[in-house]
């Protein structure tokens, strides 16, 4: 019984973990907004993450001018 329950603990405990190891973007920079850029347009920043890291961050300009965060890439 007690390995039952074990099991059980260990699979759940594994179908939990991608959740923990889900990649989360960083260095993602305060952004103002557009007053003469197109709604709907994309906007490349890039940036350095706090281990020396470049990541070119993708925004969308939304209808009020301010950029909503789409897509992060690293940068080799």
């Amino acid at each position: 019984m007690t390995k039952i329950i074990a099991s059980a603990v260990l699979v759940s405990a594994l179908a939990a973990a991608p959740a923990a190891f889900a990649f989360q973007p960083t260095a993602i920079p305060e952004t103002g907004t557009f007053t003469k850029a197109p709604v709907g347009s994309t906007v490349t920043i890039e940036t350095t993450g706090k281990f020396g890291n470049r990541y070119q961050n993708y925004f969308r300009v939304a209808e009020n001018g301010e950029l909503e965060f789409v897509v992060q890439d690293a940068v080799n």
